[in-house]
């Protein structure tokens, strides 16, 4: 469903906290529990999310993570990493397409506060504009 925010992670518990913290907004929230949630997130979707929250377990690669940004230059992404401070190729790719990169470790309110303020942001350098 086009305009909608996915969340992609292997924590089922810790996905249906974000997914209550992000009630209160004008998307439809989409839970994705997978033991390899990015490349559960890699899979083909009829229409791409307004954002997607995907928990990354330091395997992928930083070729892997920018076809992911590249398949919807429109998304918000933001990344869970196991630890900080990402790899610097992995932060600029990253930072590059609008995304942030967030701990594990962090507080769910700081993640769903995260999203919030992605989604309020206007597009990132680079993208084009809904704006005419």
């Amino acid at each position: 469903m086009a305009g909608n925010v996915i969340l992609v992670g292997d924590e089922y518990e810790t996905l249906m906290e974000l997914a209550v913290g992000l009630r209160g907004m004008p998307y439809t929230v989409t839970v994705v529990q997978s033991e390899r949630p990015f490349a559960r997130a890699l899979e083909p979707m009829a229409h791409w999310p307004k954002a997607m929250l995907v928990t990354l377990d330091g395997l992928e690669s930083v070729v892997d993570v920018r076809a992911l940004l590249s398949r919807s230059p429109e998304t918000r992404f933001v990344f869970i990493i196991p630890q900080m401070p990402p790899r610097a190729p992995l932060a600029r790719v990253v930072r590059e397409h609008g995304g942030v990169i967030l701990s594990r470790g962090e507080a769910p309110i700081v993640v769903v506060a995260t999203f919030v303020a992605l989604l309020a942001e206007a597009p990132a350098v680079g993208r084009p504009s809904d704006a005419a």
